[in-house]
């Protein structure tokens, strides 16, 4: 879901970094290229805020402002990986419902195309860099980042930090036919490590991922959808899909013995609600109503839209702290208890 780009001067949010007192001023003198790729409303907002006219933007893409993702708000921009993004974008398609090992290993071949096509279009004057995540170690590869400056705009969490994560999580699940489906390459891990710690600063809306990079991370703040007034209820639900990192598991044992079954959202990719009654449904405009709580447990969360969307229409989220909101907008998932089960949730919706 990409919302409209907003800028600075009607945003309205006052915890982002870009609302500090000099902030659009930190950074080089020299010309900054930056190396993006899905336009997220943050990011956009921040490259519409930040860029200068003697500034470089090379995005991947096929056509200007297609595929939609690479809608960046500015008209200095060139399509630097134009038969890279084609090849990524069919091999995505060709694999969409391979299993996650081979998903994986997929984008990141294409992923490494595509950098290495973007870097050949650097310009030479460029010291500084920003650049987005996915492109990070084939930038390294291709020597990009030899003698320059560079931020990092982060989407997702370190590889070494997904492992970290889903070996925690395997360890208390068990067996599970996709918690271990994929692990990154140790050399290609320790080399997003090596550079992660040498960006001078860390760019990102997530405040799971910005934690992990104090005193250099730069916050963005979420863009939140405008709300849409669902209809009010007091079930409980499961943000999905139903697949062993988004922990069904947890959400399961916090729900048993409710009058009503637990309304679970997305596609189940693994049999893990046999033995509770659950309510499925599909996400869509009116996916809100009647929900009074959401469950949202989740190994790791990248990008919160749905989350964001409860938040903006008053809908509590108990949730864990990886799931990427500001802590102001969610509630510890430990904090649901029987209580909140026996009686009808009052949503901030409900009592206006």
């Amino acid at each position: 879901m990409i919302h409209a780009v907003r800028s600075c001067a009607s945003c309205g949010e006052t915890s982002c970094a870009m609302h500090r007192p000099g902030i659009a001023l930190d950074r080089p003198a020299e010309r900054v290229a930056w190396l993006l790729d899905d336009a997220w409303p943050e990011t956009a907002s921040m490259v519409g805020a930040l860029f200068e006219p003697n500034d470089q933007l090379l995005v991947p893409g096929i056509i200007r402002g297609a595929p939609a993702r690479y809608g960046w708000p500015l008209r200095a921009w060139a399509l630097a990986a134009v038969s890279q993004t084609v090849g990524r974008h069919w091999a995505m398609r060709r694999v969409a419902k391979a299993p996650g090992g081979i998903r994986q290993r997929t984008y990141l071949h294409h992923d490494r195309l595509i950098a290495r096509a973007l870097a050949r279009a650097i310009d030479f004057r460029a010291r500084h860099l920003v650049v987005a995540q996915s492109w990070l170690p084939w930038l390294d590869e291709a020597g990009a980042l030899g003698g320059r400056t560079f931020d990092v705009v982060m989407s997702r969490y370190p590889f070494a930090e997904i492992h970290r994560l889903l070996e925690e999580a395997a360890a208390e699940l068990g067996s599970s036919a996709t918690i271990a489906d994929f692990r990154a390459e140790a050399t290609l891990v320790d080399r997003e490590s090596e550079l992660l710690a040498r960006a001078r600063r860390i760019v990102t809306p997530h405040h799971g991922i910005a934690s992990l990079f104090p005193g250099r991370a730069q916050m963005l703040a979420w863009h939140r959808p405008p709300p849409r007034n669902p209809a009010a209820g007091n079930r409980i639900a499961f943000l999905g899909p139903t697949i062993a990192r988004q922990r069904p598991d947890i959400a399961r044992k916090l729900t048993a013995g409710m009058d009503e079954p637990l309304i679970a959202f997305g596609p189940i990719l693994e049999s893990l609600w046999d033995d509770v009654e659950i309510e499925r449904r599909a996400l869509g405009p009116g996916w809100l109503d009647g929900i009074g709580a959401i469950l949202h447990p989740a190994t790791m969360t990248h990008q919160p839209r749905h989350l964001l969307e409860a938040v903006a229409n008053g809908v509590p989220i108990y949730a864990t702290s990886t799931c990427g909101l500001a802590p102001d907008d969610y509630m510890p998932i430990g904090r649901f208890r029987a209580r909140e089960r026996a009686a009808p949730l009052v949503t901030s919706a409900t009592a206006s």
